[in-house]
């Protein structure tokens, strides 16, 4: 029998679960209203994928940094950041940890860098497209202004990421492994305040 906890739980992970779908409604909403495919420059290619892996290892530096530093604003934000994933309403396993990370990748990316910042190259230079898409990226993350700053900047790496590689996939990859291991560290740190 299922406890009301374990209800809960398995409710909370389900909201988070349509807010990803959300996300993704999002992208194919805009994609059909600014007439921009959201897949156009998308392919499966080894050497993307390949890109998309190493341009993981400048996002975990900046993560150990993050991690590691003593500078007062980054690790007041950093115990916020616990403190939000502690109470989030659900248990994170390494099951939820891979759904949460591949869902943000990919939906996230089609629609911030797939379809906004694709369709922003066309009547802007490339920089300023992609300047405005993390604009916007970093502003639907601002639960504070520390993370609003630092989403954005993320955002840009990886509309860089994508101009350079010219394949969706890299920046997709990037996200997702960056986001599975910063939800595993956000993990363990919940489970080393509750031991």
């Amino acid at each position: 029998m299922r406890t009301p906890k374990h209800d809960d739980d398995a409710h909370a992970f389900l909201v988070a679960m349509a807010g990803l779908a959300a996300v993704f409604a999002a992208a194919f909403g805009c994609s059909f209203l600014l007439k921009t495919p959201p897949l156009a420059r998308f392919s499966f290619e080894i050497g993307a994928v390949a890109v998309g892996v190493a341009a993981t290892a400048p996002l975990l530096a900046l993560l150990y940094w993050f991690l590691t530093t003593r500078w007062k604003s980054a690790v007041a934000f950093r115990d916020s950041q616990i403190d939000f994933f502690a109470t989030i309403g659900f248990e994170f396993t390494p099951i939820r940890i891979a759904i949460l990370a591949v869902g943000a990748g990919i939906s996230e990316e089609i629609l911030f860098r797939g379809v906004l910042q694709t369709w922003m190259t066309g009547p802007m230079p490339v920089w300023q497209a992609i300047l405005f898409t993390n604009l916007i990226f970093g502003a639907l993350h601002a639960r504070t202004v520390f993370y609003a700053v630092a989403a954005g900047l993320v955002g840009v790496y990886l509309g860089v990421l994508l101009e350079v590689s010219g394949n969706l996939i890299a920046p997709m990859i990037a996200h997702a492994l960056y986001d599975v291991v910063a939800l595993d560290y956000a993990r363990r740190a919940i489970a080393g305040r509750r031991s």
